[in-house]
């Protein structure tokens, strides 16, 4: 009896072909790993899947990590993501990420309230001198790619911007370092009245939209026997790049709100109230809802919201919310709202989505 022929090998051009439309994420062998790396396929493979796949996230805690990856078969060692290359143990709990787009991440020393850019990729890191602010805790900051074209598909190694806004009395003021001139600009500022004090939400990061950086204000209110507590965000902040120009929006009333960019360019903001997530998108005369979605129907039957779900991050670029209930930390992609358990909740303080392409060959050997 004849034996089977063997089918005929892929030429490189046609597994070529068939990678290009494997989504980021997926496994792929290592025998191809050679198409992987060249050139021109990683540049048709940016090209043709536009934006950067959700790699992970990045969390601050007391106790352990700073990654967790939410891939199958993450497509880089999460030691990529471990300083301990060029830093102690002790260090690394003094480090916070407070800002994370581009490819890069923006860390803060909460000893010396120094800000460090870190590129967890390629490894490469920079230490920023302090802007000249006596208020350096309640802050805005931002990271973001400067180099002139870009469409922040592959950002490894280029020119950077970082955006640095606080309080001082009454007014706002920003700060702008250029990785070129490696020096903080000069400041602008902003009279925000006489209606108290105001700091920046901390524990939200910023939206860029377009040439505008957007951040959170809450109000501080002081009660009896100088007790004060900080309100849900009542004012944003709207830092014009292009014009290095300075504006305020009214909220229109107390929200716990995560600001977002919109798919038609526009600023949004989604906040949870009574177990629903609600869209918001800006207009000339105000918010404007635009999605309503009800959490319980999406989650586990054998899980309740009780009221008490939790809007912890959320994915520029690719419509993914982070929600915490009770323990649990969920994954839901908006636009087509399937929910995914990512893990039990271990003393995160803060969730940045990381997005990134991987090129083979540009993380270094651990």
């Amino acid at each position: 009896m004849a034996q089977p022929r063997k089918p005929p090998e892929l030429i490189d051009d046609a597994i070529g072909e068939i990678l290009l439309r494997i989504p980021p994420g997926e496994s792929v062998c290592k025998l191809w790993r050679r198409i992987l790396s060249d050139p021109d396929f990683t540049r048709r493979y940016r090209a043709f899947h536009r934006t950067p796949p959700l790699l992970g996230f990045l969390y601050n805690s007391d106790v352990d990590g700073l990654f967790y990856p939410t891939m199958a078969s993450c497509p880089f060692p999460q030691s990529a993501f471990d300083c301990s290359r060029w830093l102690t143990l002790d260090d690394r709990r003094r480090l916070w990420a407070v800002d994370c787009r581009h490819g890069r991440v923006l860390l803060l020393n909460r000893d010396t309230r120094n800000l460090v850019v870190w590129d967890p990729i390629t490894g490469g890191k920079e230490e920023l001198p302090k802007p000249h602010i006596p208020n350096t805790f309640y802050s805005g900051v931002m990271v973001l790619c400067a180099a002139a074209g870009c469409d922040h598909r592959n950002c490894l190694g280029g020119p950077f911007l970082v955006v640095f806004v606080g309080t001082e009395g009454r007014s706002v003021l920003a700060f702008v370092y250029s990785s070129k001139a490696r020096a903080w600009g000069m400041p602008v500022s902003v009279n925000i009245g006489n209606g108290g004090y105001y700091f920046f939400d901390s524990a939200k990061r910023g939206a860029l939209v377009g040439d505008n950086a957007y951040f959170t204000l809450r109000k501080l209110v002081f009660g009896d026997h100088d007790e004060f507590t900080l309100r849900k965000g009542t004012k944003i902040m709207k830092y014009d790049l292009g014009k290095n120009f300075l504006s305020v929006i009214d909220m229109g009333r107390e929200r716990d709100a995560f600001l977002i960019p919109m798919e038609d360019g526009s600023l949004g903001f989604a906040d949870i109230r009574d177990s629903t997530l609600y869209l918001w998108r800006w207009r000339v005369a105000g918010w404007v809802p635009c999605r309503v979605i009800n959490l319980e129907k999406l989650l586990p039957s054998n899980i309740s919201c009780n009221n008490q779900a939790n809007l912890v991050g959320f994915a520029e670029g690719v419509g993914v919310a982070f929600v915490r209930i009770d323990t649990s930390l969920f994954m839901i992609e908006l636009k087509s709202e399937p929910v995914r358990k990512v893990c039990e909740v271990r003393r995160f303080y803060t969730i940045l989505a990381f997005m990134s392409f991987y090129t083979p060959g540009t993380v270094p050997p651990y």
